[in-house]
Parts: structure tokens; C-alpha cells; sequence
């Protein structure tokens, strides 16, 4: 459907990327990844022809329909959200108004057979277009994306930015496009609604183009993977996990062919110094110099700074109690949120609120952070607790004209110079870094300005709301070991299960005025409520909280066995595929030692691949 040629282009501060040449066919949803600031909405843009490339062409087959969902804030208007979404289609609207000024006319005149047969045309056409189910189909859409039925007719201009986004995304796949192109579609959806699009996007037949920093929502909603990464731009078949599972097997052979390639330039150099001087040897030491001439030299790895690290300032020793919340209800008018609900947070508890739209969870962390207050009941944190409170709008209140530095010194203008690099070199600025300006910074560097400006002073217990928006993966790798080795107390809202499940140890589930705690990461709380909810389960119910837990351990420790098995089956594969080589390469004949060698490999790789097979086939039988 779509095909780059030799496509470049740069900016100012260097190339984004150069000679890209990629063919995306139909059928193909492509989860498009790299680090912030790589060009990923660049060339998305460039395939929509929003943008023009330096260099290359973009060819889009004709007639081909494309839905785009930009990160641009959608305006209001004053229709209804249903209507809005059924705006995608005016022709059906018009249509629908058509044959009833028809019907209407036929009514007067039921024998006019030119009204009759232009109200079957009509008829015909609207159900060609799918008129008849359209807006129920609508319907469908938007509740999956968390719109409750008596929001449907309420004004589209009243409702937040990030609901709007919601209802241009419904119209956009309410459309059925040839291929869809979504820029980072789940940063304003919670849990439940990214949990339904991935389930939507998982059967969509069409092509897609996707920039997220999902990796649980890639992994179920796209079978490619576009990744830029050092100016290029490779595809990769497979979800995430595939793609970094082959990534990392390419990092390792470039690597080998790498060492290998240098070890064989340095052998050859050393026979041409040695024996540059003897005329007995001059043929075979030209022979090798033409060699070296003519070899094609393999780049040397270049890999991303792993040792990148954030380091949050930890507080001092907790109370055993860190927050509590007692009897607490809450009501916004005539909607009881919460009603006589209990709740304790203590020390190194890191928790995670789940929940459906409009449970209460928001509104619960605005309570422990001090921001909202109850309707009765008490909300108490414990005696000397420092509390820190990173809201979803916390990057807006940045100001742009603040350089880094300027921004965390308004939070604390009691530090040095030295002390105010110090401490934002924590957070991965460093150098000149701390002297751009807000305005130009990327997404991920704005969540990072904003976290460190909450965390000046230290703080025992963090409340975060959806902290990892707006981060690249490797950043949001960085944060996530960050939260995850914090020693105070965190409650936090995402809807990234890749990070509740790294770095909560709690689930709070909350609904029904109430809440409910389970013991675990977010893995541990849908498995539960999967058991929970099947006919089997409630055949055999586990009769307590601590077997069922030990049951999910056990059956998490054979799937991770499983996977590692389905992991070094393929590692022993290339291994005896590399080891044939050297055995059957005719340049080996005369090595005996080295053919026996590789021989001796193969025997050993051979007999942990067939004892690996026995293992795996126990492991199913018994399971």
C-alpha cells in the first residue's frame, strides 16, 4: 500500500534518518518505536505527505482510505459526541433525511412511482453504507472507549482535551479505513479502554502505522515492528517482544562478526609485517594486503548507554502507617463516589488503582495528595510524612520560558549551582543540557523536568498519575527501575501493565463505592480476577487469599521456564548452524583440530537441545 524509496531527512542539529527504503503491504499493523526526538511522528507525517522528505519519494497506492489520529488537541463544537462520530459519514446523514422527506412525499402521493424509486435508490445506498447499523456500531466504539450511554448527547465542547481525543479516535475507526496511522493513541485512555482497543486493533484487517510506548499494547495489537534507531530504519516481523528478543540476537552476531572480522584483520597485518621483507613470502603477502584492500569492513556495535540511570532522593525511615483513609465518603452533587471506604497505606507499599472510567481512582489519589477533600470521613497522613504529588497536567504548568535550570531553582532557591546540577544530573541532564529552554524540550524530557521539581525535597510517599506518558521506552526502562528500588510508599494510576507489574506490589481495585486490596502486581490481580470469574474457578474456589497466590506463583515460575526454554532453543539453533559452517567450510579441510572443535560443540549443543525437549514435554504433560 505504501512504499518508501530511498527517503532522507535532517534538521538543523543532524540527520533524522537516511536512505529508507520500506514496503508496508496490506495486513500489515506496524508498531513504529525508537527513542524520543528519533523522527518516529516525522516519517509518520511523511507517509501521511504532511511532511516532505530532503531526499526520496513516498508512493501511496491510489484509492486507498487512511484514518489520522495526531497528538494535536481536537476543538469542541457544539454537537453531541454521537454526533460527532457519526459526522465521519455525512452522506449517510444525508441520506437518512432524504428518504424520510420521501417517505413523507410517497404519504401524499402513493402513486408517484419517481418518488417511490428514488427512495429505493436511497434506501439502497444507505445500506450500502452500512446506515442501518452505523450508529449503533458508533455506540460500540465509544463505549469501549469509556463513555458511559448518558454521555452520548452531551455537547462534544464539554469535555477535556483528552476525552475529545477519545471521541476523534471512535470516529476515525468507526470509518474502517485501509490503514489506519495513530500517534500514541493510549496516552489519554485509562486501563480498561486501552485494554479494549488493543482488542480492537488485534482483529483489524486493515494496515496500520502505530507510534506508542505500549510494550503490553504492542505486543497485542501489531505483527511489525518499524524501529529508528542510529538514522536507520529497519522492520522487524512480530510484536515487541518478538522484535527485542531478535534485536538483541542481531546486537550479539553483529557483535561476534564484529570481533571476529578484527581479529582476522589483526592476524593478517601481523603475517604482512613478519614476513614483509622475505622475497619467499612476497606473493602471499600481496595476496593478503589485496584482501584487507578489498574487504568489506562490518561498522563496529553501536549500542545505546545502558549505564543511563535515574536516582530518586530517598527519604528518611518511614512510619509504620504512612496514609490512612477512614469512612470516607465523597459526592460530587448526586453521585457518591465513595461511600464509608477504608484504606491504608503503609510503609514500602507500592500500589496500583485499577478500576473501570469514572470508579473513583483519580478522585482517590486527589484525596491522599490533599488536592480534593472528602464529603465526610477523615484522609490522614502519617506524622512527619513528606508527600509528593505528580498529577496529569503537571507538564502544562511548566513554564516554556524556564530553561531546566531555572525551573527545578524556582522549586528550591536555597541551592548552589553546584547542588542544582548535581541533583538534575540524577535525572539524565548534565552539561548544557540544563540550559534549554522548556519549550523545546520533548515530551519525555518535560516528565522528567516535572518530576524532578516535585522531588526536591525528599518525599516518603509519591502519588502519581500516570506517570510514564510521554516517555520513550528506554526512559520509561530508567523510571521503572527508579520507582521500583524507591524505599518510600508509592500510589500511582497507569495504564501501562508493563510498569504496574515492575514496580507495584499492591493492586487496589476500586468501584462500587468501596475498594478491594489484592496481594500482588497487576499480573497477579487479572489472573485472580480470571479465576474469579470463570465457571471452573467457581467450581473448585480457592478458599483463601494465600493458596491462591502460591498456586500463581507456581504457575508463573513454569511459564517464565517455558519461555526460557522457547529462548535457548533458538540460541542452540544458531549455535549449530555457526558450528556447521566452520565444520563444512572447505577452507577448514586441512584444520583438524578446528573441525574438531566445532564437532565436539555440536555434540554438547545437541544434547542440551534434546534434554531441553524432554523438560519442555514433562512441563506440558504435567500441566
Amino acid at each position: 500500500m505504501i512504499r518508501l524509496e530511498n527517503l532522507s531527512k535532517s534538521f538543523p542539529d543532524g540527520d533524522l534518518f537516511n536512505n529508507v527504503n520500506i514496503f508496508l503491504k496490506r495486513g500489515m499493523r506496524a508498531g513504529l518505536v525508537g527513542p524520543n526526538g528519533s523522527g518516529k511522528t516525522t516519517l509518520l507525517r511523511m507517509m501521511l505527505g504532511k511532511e516532505t522528505p530532503d531526499s526520496g519519494n513516498v508512493q501511496v497506492e491510489k484509492a486507498i482510505t487512511i484514518g489520522y489520529l495526531a497528538q494535536d488537541i481536537v476543538t469542541g463544537s457544539d454537537r453531541s459526541i454521537l454526533e460527532e462520530v457519526l459526522a465521519a459519514y455525512p452522506e449517510v446523514h444525508e441520506l437518512e433525511g432524504k428518504i424520510l422527506t420521501l417517505s413523507e412525499a410517497i404519504s401524499r402521493d402513493h402513486e408517484n412511482m419517481d418518488l417511490v424509486n428514488q427512495l429505493g435508490d436511497a434506501q439502497d445506498r444507505f445500506e450500502a453504507l452500512g446506515g442501518w447499523t452505523l450508529e449503533e456500531k458508533a455506540k460500540k466504539i465509544l463505549s469501549g472507549l469509556g463513555f458511559s450511554d448518558d454521555k452520548f448527547v452531551e455537547p462534544m465542547e464539554v469535555f477535556s482535551g483528552g476525552w475529545r481525543m477519545r471521541v476523534a479516535l471512535a470516529s476515525i475507526l468507526l470509518q474502517e479505513p485501509d490503514i489506519l496511522f495513530l500517534d500514541e493513541p493510549t496516552n489519554h485512555l485509562d486501563l480498561e479502554a486501552t485494554i479494549w482497543l488493543e482488542s480492537f486493533l488485534a482483529t483489524w484487517k486493515g494496515g496500520m502505522v502505530m507510534i506508542s510506548h505500549d510494550r503490553e499494547f504492542l505486543d497485542r495489537s501489531v505483527n511489525h515492528i518499524l524501529e529508528i534507531d542510529l538514522k536507520k530504519v529497519t522492520i522487524f516481523m512480530g510484536n515487541y517482544t518478538r522484535y527485542t528478543e531478535e534485536k538483541a540476537l542481531r546486537i550479539e552476531q553483529h557483535r561476534n562478526a564484529y570481533r571476529n572480522q578484527q581479529n582476522q584483520i589483526k592476524d593478517t597485518k601481523r603475517f604482512i609485517e613478519r614476513f614483509r621483507s622475505k622475497n619467499t613470502k612476497a606473493t602471499q603477502v600481496q595476496s593478503r594486503v589485496k584482501m584487507l584492500d578489498k574487504m568489506e569492513k562490518i561498522e563496529p556495535p553501536t549500542e545505546q548507554n545502558h549505564a543511563m540511570s535515574l536516582r530518586l532522593p530517598q527519604p528518611s525511615r518511614l512510619p509504620q502507617n504512612v496514609a490512612y483513609c477512614r469512612n470516607v465518603t465523597k459526592q460530587y452533587g448526586d453521585v457518591e463516589v465513595f461511600n464509608n471506604m477504608d484504606m491504608e497505606v503503609g510503609r514500602g507499599q507500592k500500589i496500583g488503582l485499577v478500576g473501570h472510567n469514572g470508579a473513583g481512582k483519580s478522585t482517590l489519589l486527589k484525596m491522599l495528595a490533599g488536592v480534593e477533600s472528602v464529603t465526610s470521613g477523615a484522609v490522614r497522613i502519617g506524622s512527619n510524612v513528606n508527600r509528593a504529588y505528580y498529577a496529569q497536567h503537571q507538564l502544562e504548568i511548566l513554564d516554556p520560558n524556564d530553561t531546566v535550570f531555572e525551573s527545578i531553582q524556582k522549586a528550591n532557591p536555597g541551592w548552589s549551582e553546584i547542588e542544582m546540577r548535581t541533583y538534575l544530573g540524577r535525572f539524565m541532564f548534565s552539561g548544557d543540557e540544563v540550559e534549554k529552554y522548556v519549550k523545546v524540550l520533548s515530551g519525555g524530557e518535560k516528565a522528567r523536568v516535572a518530576l524532578a521539581r516535585i522531588l526536591v525535597d525528599p518525599s516518603h510517599l509519591l502519588l502519581l498519575d500516570e506517570p510514564t506518558n510521554h516517555l520513550d521506552m528506554v526512559t520509561r526502562n530508567v523510571v521503572e527501575s527508579a520507582l521500583a528500588q524507591f524505599s518510600g510508599s508509592i500510589v500511582c494510576i497507569s495504564h501501562d501493565r508493563h510498569f504496574l507489574n515492575n514496580v507495584t506490589n499492591l493492586t487496589c481495585e476500586v468501584g462500587g463505592g468501596g475498594i478491594r486490596m489484592f496481594e500482588g502486581n497487576y499480573e497477579y490481580y487479572a489472573w485472580k480476577k480470571q479465576e474469579e470469574n470463570s465457571a471452573e474457578s467457581t467450581a473448585h474456589k480457592i478458599k483463601s487469599e494465600p493458596k491462591g497466590k502460591s498456586d500463581y506463583i507456581k504457575r508463573k515460575k513454569v511459564r517464565n521456564r517455558l519461555a526460557w526454554i522457547e529462548k535457548r532453543f533458538k540460541l542452540i539453533e544458531t549455535e549449530l548452524n555457526n558450528q556447521k559452517t566452520i565444520s563444512e567450510d572447505p577452507k577448514n579441510v586441512g584444520d583438524y583440530e578446528l573441525i574438531q572443535k566445532a564437532m565436539e560443540a555440536m555434540t554438547i549443543l545437541e544434547t542440551e537441545y534434546l534434554g531441553l525437549m524432554e523438560e519442555q514435554e514433562r512441563i506440558l504433560n504435567n500441566n
